[in-house]
């Protein structure tokens, strides 16, 4: 029986090439896109929900429940970015930030979390930030604050010793290779950035069975960004 992969996010540059990976490997692969934007045909089960808005994810989670018997695994890529230092930033910059960072994968977390638990548990897998972990967060204020709680979520669900075999790990990619990314950097050295497919495969990896023995795995993908 093919197991269900969740990934937030499964339509963007990074949610195509994790989704096709793990297609390829067998899996049911589960997407959310946000309301008014169109699927692509790639395969992946397509869901609109506004992942921001907590009432929504818990309807999407109760809809999806209905389909698939048990979860195991969600890959929560959805996030933005944004400069901004400590002279500058205003309360809604930061709150912006962590409502796109921190709560959508906080109500991701929260809702499967609660289906694992009734099942056989399964694996969440969070995006960090290298500004979070490593410095040079001053420039990007209200970005690394919610990348720094996201990773602290996944250190707590670890923690929780009333989560029936749920792991959490961290992925944390430096500048990812894609066309926004370009655009934005034409200058920059295309070659030492991350390629999504590169992404795609450690993530593979973390919800594989041979990542089963690995615990509180902070993933540093970066090349050489």
């Amino acid at each position: 029986m093919s197991k269900n992969v969740l990934i937030t996010g499964a339509a963007g540059n990074l949610g195509s090439a994790v989704s096709k990976k793990l297609i390829s490997e067998g899996y049911s692969v589960i997407g959310t896109l946000a309301p008014g934007h169109r699927a692509p045909e790639n395969g992946v089960d397509f869901y609109e929900c506004d992942l921001t808005d907590e009432k929504a994810t818990q309807i999407f989670f109760q809809t999806i429940r209905t389909k698939y018997q048990k979860l195991d695994a969600v890959i929560m890529l959805v996030g933005g970015f944004a400069m901004g230092t400590i002279r500058e930033v205003s309360s809604e910059d930061m709150m912006k930030m962590l409502t796109l960072n921190y709560f959508t994968a906080f109500h991701s977390a929260q809702n499967a979390i609660k289906w694992m638990n009734e099942t056989t548990g399964g694996k969440l897998i969070f995006v960090g930030a290298k500004p979070a972990i490593e410095g040079g967060a001053g420039a990007v204020l209200p970005y690394a604050i919610s990348k720094s709680a996201v990773i602290k979520l996944a250190e707590i669900i670890n923690e929780d010793k009333n989560n029936k075999n749920i792991q959490a790990s961290v992925i944390i990619p430096s500048i990812i290779d894609t066309p926004p990314n370009r655009e934005g950097m034409p200058d920059a050295n295309f070659d030492n950035w991350v390629k999504p497919e590169e992404i795609a495969e450690n993530v593979a990896f973390l919800i594989s069975d041979k990542a089963n023995v690995l615990r509180g795995t902070v993933l540093k993908i970066y090349n050489n960004s």
